[in-house]
């Protein structure tokens, strides 16, 4: 296969699924054919079959290849510090906001309003899990939480993914840097403190 066969595949498969995520948002997964995505990217439906078996094949390939891409980059965020340091948190939020806004096309079509994939959102959110609990190290090696860890993790994750979808569904209100900066803050000191607000006993 030559250099020119290489390109025009894979812009065909950059059309295809350029198309797919445009109809996800515009009538919702269930509804698309294969026609509507043969149409959109101005290919016959041969051609879609010779690069995808069906629809949820397309699908498949699609969400697994944004979520390996982000997998890749959170585990490059240091660990070696305390997993609730704002550094940490900063990083990881930072990274995955980066990372979103290089295929923001893809995200908004996986994961806002009525026509979001749901399973992407729950692959999404067991990725930032596990770094959370890759980076667990508790200041003392038996020392004990006041609450459970598998409650504080699900709710730093839950946490990370609302914040991730406001800021996509918002078309990027505030800058990545100072998304991270801010929600590492709250977790860190609590939404009033961080907020500047005094707390009364």
């Amino acid at each position: 296969m030559n250099k020119k066969t290489d390109l025009r595949i894979l812009r065909t498969k950059q059309s295809i699924r350029k198309a797919f995520y445009e109809l996800i948002q515009e009538k919702g997964y269930e509804a698309i054919t294969i026609q509507d995505i043969a149409d959109r990217a101005m290919i016959n439906r041969n051609t879609f079959y010779l690069h995808y078996q069906n629809k949820p094949d397309l699908l498949d390939t699609c969400m697994n290849e944004l979520l390996s891409d982000l997998k890749e980059a959170v585990i490059l965020c240091p660990i070696s510090m305390n997993l609730f340091s704002i550094s940490l948190l900063e990083t990881v939020m930072q990274t995955v906001l980066e990372h979103i806004s290089l295929n923001m096309t893809f995200y908004r079509s996986m994961l806002i309003e009525e026509n979001r994939i749901y399973q992407f959102q729950a692959k999404m959110e067991n990725i930032i899990n596990d770094k959370l609990i890759e980076g667990w190290k508790p200041a003392k090696e038996n020392s004990t939480l006041a609450i459970s860890k598998e409650l504080l993790i699900q709710y730093l994750g839950s946490a990370f993914m609302g914040i991730v979808i406001w800021w996509i569904k918002n078309d990027k209100p505030l800058p990545a840097d100072e998304v991270s900066s801010q929600f590492s803050k709250i977790v860190a000191y609590g939404h009033l403190r961080a907020a500047g607000i005094a707390v009364e006993e």
